[in-house]
């Protein structure tokens, strides 16, 4: 079945170590190199964490032999750039023996749980320091000024109190206005009565309905307008928690395709193939089998390693998948 190659945290998962697998491997274990090759940009990594068109072989020193399969340790130099690369793209392993002048290659495993060294710095962040309480200012000092002594003035004599008036008698004069007034306060009291039986009853109308405002439409997750004004990630994290679907996911990633979205339908079929949708994987190992590839602008080759390694994903999740088992022993490296 050829080799598998998986890279696996620690025990304590450290940021950026881990183990590198080798299980199938029967030769050997002395001279072996390795590359690892992109299946976005088909670039190979190079030493310092780039990416060069050009294959280069990391030579592969210190493997020992762990329940039947090779293993060493690995650091960020191989863990940091994959994982930095794996959201759009799949990794081809090519092991190779100078000495017997053998290669094998498969594509590479990377395990959900590895943790890169670029997203932890181990650096706390220090505690604020409380600003101290602001100092009082002291009180402006009023000088006293001298007492001026009050000198009051000389009491004034109060006038002498007039002698009071008598009374002046009522005036008859009084008591023929009060009856003159009273025939005209009943007059206003009549017209007052009048205007108020006269008057019509006011009708209440009913109050205007104020409307009410209309909600404004949230972007919808897995649609091509929430495709083209959102950022790749922020995309396909919304639509893989709306749960479409295999059919409807095959929608959404043919619409990614069509649109030239070609990272946003290669995170959409990994995801969900890397989580045992049988459909969408095997919809993911077409676009690289050579026997019913379509080229596209997002997949423009076959390629038979990439294919092999989505067929042997679904025979991780169903042995007895016929057509997986037959396209694979005949894709495999």
């Amino acid at each position: 079945m050829g080799i598998r190659v998986d890279v696996l945290p620690l025990n304590e998962n450290t940021p950026g170590q881990g183990w590198l697998r080798i299980s199938g491997w029967e030769d050997a274990s002395e001279g072996l190199a390795y590359s690892v090759q992109s299946s976005q940009t088909r670039d190979f990594l190079q030493p310092g964490k780039q990416w060069s068109n050009i294959a280069h072989g990391f030579p592969l020193s210190g493997l020992v032999e762990v329940d039947g399969a090779l293993q060493v340790q690995v650091g960020p130099e191989l863990i940091d750039p994959l994982l930095a690369a794996s959201g759009s793209a799949n990794f081809r392993f090519e092991l190779n023996s100078q000495a017997l002048d053998q290669r094998e290659a498969t594509m590479l495993r990377l395990d959900k749980t590895l943790v890169s060294s670029i997203a932890w710095t181990g650096v706390k962040t220090p505690e604020p320091v409380p600003a101290p309480a602001p100092t009082r200012a002291p009180e402006p000092v009023v000088k006293a000024e001298p007492l001026v002594p009050i000198v009051e003035p000389p009491a004034t004599p109060e006038p002498a109190p007039e002698p009071p008036q008598a009374p002046a008698p009522v005036a008859t004069k009084k008591i023929n206005r009060l009856v003159w007034l009273l025939p005209l306060l009943a007059l206003i009291v009549m017209a007052a009565l009048w205007w108020f039986l006269k008057k019509p009853a006011l009708v209440d109308e009913p109050p205007v309905p104020t409307p009410s405002p209309t909600p404004t439409p949230e972007a919808q997750p897995c649609t091509l307008d929430s495709m083209q004004n959102q950022p790749e990630l922020a995309f396909v994290q919304a639509c893989i928690q709306k749960a479409p679907g295999s059919a409807a996911l095959l929608e959404v990633i043919n619409l990614a395709k069509a649109n030239n979205h070609c990272a946003v339908a290669q995170r959409l079929y990994a995801n969900r193939a890397q989580g045992g949708d049988i459909e969408i994987a095997s919809a993911y190992a077409r676009e690289y089998d050579p026997k019913y590839f379509q080229p596209s602008e997002c997949f423009k080759a076959p390629d038979n390693a990439t294919a092999a390694y989505w067929y042997e994903t679904i025979l991780g999740f169903d042995p007895n998948n016929a057509e997986a088992k037959q396209r694979f022993e005949e894709l495999k490296p």
